[in-house]
């Protein structure tokens, strides 16, 4: 089980990078702009081209004629999102060494998950109260903070079952998960 959360940590981690570092969070079309229309015999214009805007963490762009982009960094949802990358980072390295020799890590790491998860999922909610999330970078977000999601109550539980494990060896005292009235 520690292996399908070290994969699903480091499957999370590859697509909040690749959502960081690429500008498509938001695409939306953009109005004609008059300079590129004609004007007709009744007043009405006909657009040659319409253009395109997409918008991401670094930069915004626009597509007419030629693509154009500004420098716009949305500095608190990069923020936000990166500290959670690394705090998922460093749970899926713990998780590998747990693969290894179990150690008293095991507690820290479903708590790096949950940092991540709210860290990432609080740069998702500030970038979407911004911007509509229309685009792939949005999405992989998304989906990277599912698979977080997806690795927090996997690894708790196996936290949970080491530390009983670890009772059951070191007290000599059978573990029994839930027992009332001595039944």
């Amino acid at each position: 089980m520690t292996l399908i959360v070290t994969v699903f940590a480091f499957i999370g981690f590859v697509l909040g990078v690749i959502a960081l570092t690429t500008n498509y969070w938001t695409k939306v079309p953009l109005a004609s702009r008059p300079d590129i229309s004609i004007p007709t015999e009744n007043g009405t214009y006909i657009n040659y081209k319409s253009g395109f805007g997409w918008k991401g963490l670094l930069m915004s762009c626009a597509s007419f004629e030629k693509e154009s982009c500004t420098w716009e960094l949305m500095a608190t949802t990069f923020l936000l999102c990166s500290l959670g990358l690394i705090s998922l980072l460093v749970g899926g390295i713990f998780s590998i060494w747990e693969m290894f020799k179990t150690s008293d890590r095991r507690f820290l790491i479903p708590m790096l998950y949950f940092v991540a998860c709210v860290l990432m999922t609080a740069g998702l909610f500030d970038y979407g109260s911004n911007s509509p999330l229309n685009s792939h970078s949005s999405r992989a977000m998304i989906s990277a903070i599912v698979f977080v999601y997806a690795s927090l109550p996997i690894s708790a539980f196996i936290a949970g079952r080491y530390s009983a494990y670890e009772r059951y060896i070191n007290n000599g005292q059978k573990y029994v998960p839930a027992a009332t009235n001595g039944n």
